[in-house]
């Protein structure tokens, strides 16, 4: 069979590489055309977008890019047509792919959606994109079946796909903080608004180890300009982000995957995000949510604190590195992380969908398992 896959993301492109590798166990004559990263190229030579391209966020960041994202569009349909896939996947990246999405249906192609849109935070009518031009969709979160159930779209919960790649361990909480990871995102415009913050925070407090997680499809240079007038107290590492996850006893990270990532590797943490300001107006207008990172938005209540735009600053850092480091404090958060990993699934999402994917394919009436 042939797919052709969008990910637009570095947590789509991880989640990509983890289902490409089942579908290949599942069909020996699996053939990938896919928008991904350097995980999904581990496993297909057929890349055809790179994230280092495609990843954009915020209204400000969206508009100011839109010639180059519609480009996007007529790239990915013009490819899609060329390249007569069996089924058109769709992971995460809703802004883009649900558009796609619509088109490739009406084109008359198999599609399939991984990774739920976040409706249940804004923009809930979009819901009928899913329900309408989706022939699978496979949500990663255990309130969002509900949620999808509620509007009459069918959907199946497999449970979270970063199981399959982080292990259960129990983690030695040190009585005092001695390091300290910082994760400031994997977009430029991310990195832009917080990694000063961050860097300012840990200038001052020489008695902590700290360590970026840096990635390498950003320009390293764009990661050093914020570094040259700082402490010797600070290391950055790049595509190493599990690696330092398993070493720092304590977080500062920008709200998306890496929050639950830590979450999972049993790291108490500070989630951050600051975006232009022009985004976060709209944003705040339309969000529904109380929280925004996926540790508090699964546990339906605050585990760790949020600091969103202007109450991302240095003081504020301070004061809530004060409150949450506490070893008791991060012993109580730690044992409400074990708990959301129970709610995650089995740690075998990739294979499920592999498989309902493959028969669907090979028998359309095949009802999601």
């Amino acid at each position: 069979m042939k797919y052709y896959l969008i990910a637009g993301e570095s947590s789509g492109d991880l989640y990509g590489s983890l289902l490409m590798q089942q579908i290949k166990l599942l069909d020996a004559e699996a053939e990938f055309k896919y928008w991904g990263g350097p995980k999904m190229k581990a496993v297909s030579t057929g890349q055809l977008k790179s994230i280092k391209e495609t990843s954009f966020m915020g209204f400000y960041e969206v508009a100011k890019n839109a010639f180059k994202i519609r480009e996007f569009f007529a790239f990915a349909k013009y490819s899609i047509q060329q390249y007569e896939p069996d089924l058109v996947l769709f992971i995460d990246y809703p802004g883009f792919n649900l558009r796609m999405a619509t088109w490739a249906k009406q084109k008359g192609y198999k599609t399939a959606y991984y990774i739920s849109p976040q409706l249940w935070a804004w923009k809930e009518k979009r819901h009928k994109i899913l329900r309408d031009y989706i022939d699978r969709f496979y949500v990663i979160l255990p309130f969002e079946k509900e949620f999808y159930t509620n509007l009459d779209t069918e959907c199946h919960y497999v449970g979270h796909p970063l199981l399959e790649v982080i292990s259960e361990s129990k983690k030695v909480v040190p009585i005092k903080v001695g390091k300290i990871g910082l994760f400031p995102g994997s977009r430029k415009q991310e990195i832009a608004k917080h990694l000063k913050v961050m860097l300012a925070f840990a200038v001052d407090k020489p008695e902590y180890h700290f360590v970026i997680a840096g990635v390498s499809h950003i320009p390293k240079a764009y990661y050093v300009e914020h570094m040259d007038q700082y402490a010797a107290n600070i290391d950055i590492r790049y595509d190493a982000a599990y690696e330092v996850m398993r070493e720092v006893d304590f977080a500062i990270s920008s709200s998306g995957t890496a929050t639950l990532e830590l979450a999972l590797f049993q790291v108490p943490q500070i989630v951050i995000y600051k975006t232009s300001n022009i985004s976060f107006m709209i944003g705040k207008r339309l969000v529904k949510t109380e929280y925004i990172s996926l540790v508090n938005l699964i546990a339906q209540k605050e585990v760790v604190p949020e600091l969103l735009q202007d109450a991302f600053n240095e003081l504020a850092l301070e004061t809530y590195f004060e409150r949450y480091s506490d070893y008791e404090t991060r012993l109580s958060t730690i044992a409400i992380y074990q708990d959301i990993r129970k709610d995650l699934g089995q740690g075998n999402s990739s294979a499920i969908i592999a498989q309902d994917l493959v028969s669907y394919l090979q028998s359309p009436q095949s009802p999601i398992s």
